[in-house]
């Protein structure tokens, strides 16, 4: 057999050897020619110390399809496990809950900025029993209608609710729509029904953060009352039954961050009014803050003013509380003299007050200093912004800066009855609405 035959079968078989994944036999393989410049290896050495060190594949076989479909089955399994623990994380803290309520809000949004209207605007509602700021709109209520407007003045729809009491509180741009007689709730948007949910009790309390969050009070056999809270999908968050000695809650407001919130609760104590107020987080077992008023004070707002600034509005005074430890940081009292309406604005709050003969013009700051102390003549009612005061009484509407100063007065053809800062100041006067500017 001569040299190229031999060279020929020794092809075939590192062919046929590597296809099955085998070692070459012993002497097939070609001779490697000696490199320049570097001698010979001595018996016993490695021929090339770099080729020692490179991987050896001769015994390495390919993975088979079933190998390889394995090998994506377990990939694939591992990526849909890391996708459902971020989902279910993203459930228990509200983030998917709040996101999917935020687009909703936002596609009304979109539609409720082609809708024709404009100020002044026709509500239909002469004796409205409660109207608040919605996205920059509002709503309005009376006895048997809810009127839904826009912040350019469209009316978007109008609700018949059919409720013996009907009350309202409001977020950002959604609505908790229920009776007081009775135990129906109902989570409205600008332009629908969210939800409907029947409580096993009468409803006594709801309020509402900026997200949808919603806290609800109701009557309870074992309890003063029972506090639930939902997330903006109405799904339950929390729950909290504050005792006989803690009180009934009769005011409650969330702070930014839609997780805490302070309750004002009224209680007898030895023939006397008692007024405690709790500061709640969604992520504890109990109040994180109490605070006690003086025996006799009954509370009628809270206001967060800040991310641990919270101002109570009692009925003889206004007490600025640290919300971390319930402390006092301020007081303003009224000196004896009724509250006839209060708001709050980022810059200061303003108190109308009712003396002996004609009302008093009061603003502070967010420490409770006091910035003005006016005459208010025969007004009945206020509204604040960041920069004006406006007043109204009758059919007498004027606006003063925060240094009590009138800068300008007017006469409605209508007496006033109801001020509101909404994307502008509003006056309510018969069924009409219009800006002030």
């Amino acid at each position: 057999m001569n040299r190229e035959e031999k060279e020929r079968r020794a092809r075939m078989q590192r062919m046929l050897a590597r296809e099955r994944g085998e070692t070459p036999p012993p002497g097939t393989e070609p001779e490697e020619p000696a490199r320049p410049g570097r001698p010979a290896p001595k018996a016993g050495q490695d021929a090339d110390p770099e080729e020692s060190r490179r991987p050896r594949t001769g015994n390495t076989r390919p993975l088979s399809p079933i190998l390889q479909r394995r090998r994506r089955r377990k990939r694939n399994l591992l990526i849909a496990l890391v996708l459902v623990i971020a989902l279910g994380f993203a459930v228990l803290t509200g983030v998917f809950s709040t996101s999917i309520a935020m687009l909703g809000d936002l596609a009304d949004s979109v539609a409720l900025t082609f809708e024709p209207g404009g100020w002044p605007a026709s509500t239909g509602i002469t004796d409205p029993l409660q109207i608040e700021e919605l996205a920059g709109g509002f709503v309005e209520l009376d006895s048997t209608d809810v009127a839904v407007f826009s912040s350019h003045g469209a009316k978007v729809r109008t609700i018949q609710p059919g409720y013996a009491r009907p009350a309202i509180a409001v977020g950002n741009t959604r609505f908790a729509l229920y009776n007081r007689a009775g135990a129906e709730l109902r989570i409205e948007s600008r332009t629908g029904t969210l939800y409907t949910h029947k409580f096993s009790s009468n409803i006594l309390l709801c309020a509402m953060s900026a997200n949808g969050t919603t806290a609800v009070v109701t009557e309870s056999s074992r309890y003063a009352a029972a506090v639930e809270v939902y997330d903006p999908m109405f799904e339950a968050l929390y729950e909290w039954y504050p005792t006989q000695t803690d009180g009934t809650p009769v005011a409650l407001a969330f702070a930014s961050d839609n997780r805490r919130f302070a309750a004002g609760c009224l209680s007898a104590a030895e023939g006397q009014l008692c007024t405690k107020l709790f500061f709640m987080d969604l992520g504890a077992d109990a109040p994180t803050a109490t605070y006690t008023a003086d025996p006799g004070s009954m509370i009628l707002h809270l206001y967060w003013l800040a991310d641990n600034r919270v101002l109570a509005v009692f009925d003889d005074g206004a007490v600025l509380l640290n919300a971390a430890d319930g402390t006092e940081v301020a007081r303003y009292d009224y000196g004896g003299a009724t509250l006839l309406d209060v708001d709050t604005a980022g810059r200061g709050t303003a108190l109308l007050l009712s003396g002996q003969s004609d009302s008093t013009l009061v603003v502070l700051d967010n420490d409770l200093k006091e910035l003005a102390h006016t005459d208010a003549g025969a007004s009945t009612m206020l509204c604040c912004t960041r920069t004006n005061v406006y007043l109204a009484g009758g059919t007498l509407l004027r606006r003063t800066g925060y240094d009590g100063e009138t800068d300008w007065e007017q006469t409605l053809e209508n007496p006033a009855v109801a001020l509101l800062n909404a994307s502008m100041p509003l006056v309510f006067s018969g069924t009409q609405v219009r800006a002030l500017s």
